[in-house]
């Protein structure tokens, strides 16, 4: 194989290589030169905007895109020197496209500076290319050298003014600055416009080299200044992905009616259909002229995040940029937020009706289930978990009723289902023993006194009278010495005909109310069908009399004492006889 034909199997591998960069199209600004005057190509890919060049280690690699083939410094007349490509002895065959790639150790970026040649026009002292500059007239101003970025690198250099042919010396007119970089015209007039050159001779790589640039000056009396950036102004912005998004800059050259200033958004992607940039609108007013243009999403996709948009306003009185970064937005979490407060809403609002209504069934399915959670009774001293106490009077219809009833029916579903302990005056005392002592001695060893009373028993004078009689039972009334629990076998149409430390009571607390026939959800058993018991002919006049709910023996059980974890007193004696 002949060395033509390896040369162009490397220029394919190169260029094959080279299709996976990312690419930038080609650079905005040309570059202008004569023939054997130097001309510099700089790689505007190293920087913050395309990737973090100051922590991530590059290279580059310059190509000459009409041959294909590597620029590596070593050919005549030309140099590498970090991202710059210089050619110090420029001729016609040098102009074309170079290619600038940039190589992390990831990814790969390319863009392409155009270069062109141009013959000099004969008679002529200055460059083909001028750059447009102004001189404000009647005030002391300044023309930059457009060569700043030749002085950068190069070993030595030394700077010449010309204004047509002529050569400019330092004097009443003008004063050179900043190594002749800068030429401050004093007392600007109407016949200082005209064509500047600057011309550098420069020492690099031990090669003299010269190149100009020259400048169009004319002499305005409106105050021209500097671009100022309105939009971007350096903001992280946060939006939704797959929106669409539009950003405007807008810049501001305040003075002048003419201008040469030029705006680009510059960002780290391909132009597509998806991101893409209007033209510059212009608009001008009073003050100076204003220019907008605007970038385009037409969706926003992931790619686009915690990117740097980059807008320039290139000018000849200075460049000024600014950007903005696109931020994924937070998740809307009011939705969330207000169903779960709605949900948490509901669910206290239904705890508090579940509460409401199933309050005692509830208290009761936590004492059979955890009984562990409530303290023995055992050793507190009472004898008794309840005292039974009715008024009797004779005239009473329903006494023998009310007296059957808790003489019989109560003991036999509290102390035979319940295995509760009552003690019930006449039942329990002592024949002959005084009834006074009896009350005062019991209650004293009672944890609970119920009470029974029926419409006739005590809405009347005699009523009064017995509870003011029973010491005992108006003290525990009055002073709450002892829990009370009021069961009310027949509605009490006038409330306050009651003894008044019975009506307070009832106020406060409330009476299991045997008489209200309220309709519940059957899911408790009757007191009859516990424990194998069986009703007989004994108890069912009284049953049926005060037609007794399931309701209502759930509500005695809730005001009786909490019968904790203690074992039974004949357990307890067989362990203590171990």
């Amino acid at each position: 194989m002949g060395m033509r034909s390896l040369t162009l199997l490397a220029l394919v591998w190169t260029i094959a290589g080279l299709d996976l960069c990312k690419d930038y199209g080609e650079a905005f600004e040309r570059v202008f030169t004569v023939p054997h005057e130097a001309a510099l190509l700089n790689c505007s890919l190293v920087n913050e905007y395309v990737f973090e060049f100051l922590d991530t280690p590059y290279n580059i690699t310059w190509y000459n895109q009409r041959t294909g083939l590597e620029v590596t410094g070593e050919e005549d007349g030309t140099i590498v020197k970090g991202t710059k490509l210089w050619f110090l002895n420029s001729t016609v065959e040098h102009q074309g496209k170079y290619l600038c790639v940039v190589r992390t150790p990831d990814k790969c970026y390319k863009q392409a500076t155009v270069l062109l040649v141009e013959q000099p026009k004969s008679g002529e002292c200055g460059r083909p290319q001028k750059a447009p500059q102004w001189l404000q007239a009647s005030v002391n101003d300044n023309l930059a050298c457009p060569l700043r970025d030749y002085t950068e690198g190069v070993e030595s250099f030394s700077i010449q003014w010309y204004k047509g042919c002529e050569l400019l010396q330092e004097g009443p007119k003008f004063i050179f600055l900043d190594n002749k970089l800068v030429l401050l015209v004093l007392d600007v007039s109407p016949k200082d416009s005209g064509f500047y050159t600057c011309r550098m001779m420069f020492v690099l790589g031990g090669v003299t080299s010269e190149v100009a640039e020259t400048i169009e000056c004319e002499v305005t009396d409106a105050v021209s200044l500097r671009p100022r950036m309105i939009e971007p102004s350096k903001e992280n912005i946060t939006l939704a992905l797959g929106s669409p998004f539009e950003k405007q800059c807008c810049v501001f050259i305040p003075g002048t009616d003419v201008h040469m200033v030029m705006l680009e958004w510059v960002y780290n992607q391909n132009p597509s259909d998806r991101v893409y940039q209007t033209p510059t609108n212009e608009s001008h007013v009073a003050e100076g002229v204003w220019l907008e243009r605007t970038l385009k999403f037409s969706s926003v996709l992931p790619e686009d995040l915690n990117v740097f948009f980059n807008c320039v306003a290139y000018s000849s009185r200075g460049n000024v940029d600014s950007y903005f970064k696109l931020q994924p937005a937070d998740p809307d979490l009011r939705l969330p937020i207000g169903l779960l407060l709605t949900m948490l809403a509901l669910l206290f609002m239904m705890g508090v009706f579940l509460y409401s209504m199933f309050k005692v069934e509830l208290a009761l399915a936590f004492r059979t289930h955890c009984p562990f959670l409530y303290e023995s009774t055992d050793g507190d001293g009472k004898l008794y978990d309840a005292y039974v106490v009715y008024p009797r009077f004779h005239e009473d219809t329903s006494k023998e009723l009310l007296e059957m009833f808790a003489v019989k029916t109560l003991p036999q579903v509290l102390e035979g289902c319940y295995g509760y302990r009552l003690f019930i005056l006449g039942r329990d005392s002592i024949p002959g023993q005084a009834v006074v002592d009896v009350v005062e001695d019991t209650l004293s060893r009672c944890r609970r006194l119920l009470l029974l009373y029926t419409n006739l028993s005590l809405c009347r004078p005699e009523g009064v009278e017995w509870v003011e009689r029973q010491m005992g039972l108006h003290r525990a009334l009055v002073e709450g010495s002892l829990k009370v629990a009021l069961l009310e076998m027949s509605e009490v149409s006038d409330p306050s005909s009651l003894p008044e430390s019975v009506r307070l009571l009832r106020e406060k607390q409330g009476a299991v109310q045997a008489w209200d026939k309220r309709r519940r959800w059957k899911c408790w058993p009757t007191w009859s069908g516990q424990r194998g018991m069986e009703k007989d002919s004994s108890t069912e006049k009284p049953l049926a009399f005060f037609n007794l709910p399931p309701r209502f023996w759930r509500e005695v059980r809730y005001h009786m004492p909490v019968r904790g974890k203690a074992k039974p007193h004949s357990k307890r004696n067989v362990l203590l006889n171990l």
